[in-house]
């Protein structure tokens, strides 16, 4: 895939009164509004930071599908428009900062369920247990376990598990399509 093609995300962190959070809400969702219109625009979130008496800390992540579709937002005369209504709500506003190559840490990239993700591990587990049982030579019993168990952590979670996550995520889509 071509650096220009994965996702995008762009973090911007708020500070405001928590009287000004209506005020900013209604103006994100205007903003949110906007940025729908733009090629390559794939959803926001906000999430927000424990509260004190003084101030709410908001953060806003909008994703695009890649960096020219993100840089056309961002010369956006609407957007720069809305984002000043917004931003004289606030008590301070964080640089704009756009990560890409993060689209494996957001929540709906694999889109597999937990229990599909458990029954994966299972397999796995049982598998590579029965490989060791095969190809380890005879190793007392405490030694034998602390290495299996490591082999199998090491396995699973940096090639096994990605990879057939990303396998049944692809399946689930041709089947279901």
């Amino acid at each position: 895939m071509a650096a220009t093609t994965r996702q995008v995300v762009t973090v911007v962190i708020r500070r405001l009164q928590p009287e000004a959070k209506p005020a900013v809400q209604a103006g994100i969702a205007r903003l949110r509004t906007a940025a729908r219109q733009y090629p390559g625009y794939l959803g926001a979130e906000d999430s927000y930071l424990p509260t004190t008496e003084r101030h709410v800390d908001m953060v806003t992540i909008f994703s695009f599908d890649s960096r020219r579709n993100l840089k056309r937002w961002e010369i956006a005369p609407i957007r720069r428009q809305l984002i000043a209504e917004v931003d004289r709500h606030c008590l301070e506003v964080s640089d704009r900062a756009a990560f890409d190559g993060l689209s494996p840490l957001l929540p709906d990239s694999a889109k597999i369920s937990k229990p599909a993700t458990v029954a994966v591990l299972i397999v796995l587990i049982l598998a590579l247990g029965w490989l060791a049982d095969l190809l380890l030579p005879a190793f007392p019993q405490p030694w034998r376990t602390v290495l299996t168990v490591t082999v199998n952590v090491c396995l699973i979670s940096y090639l096994f598990l990605p990879w057939s996550v990303r396998a049944l995520a692809a399946l689930r889509k041709r089947l279901f399509s």
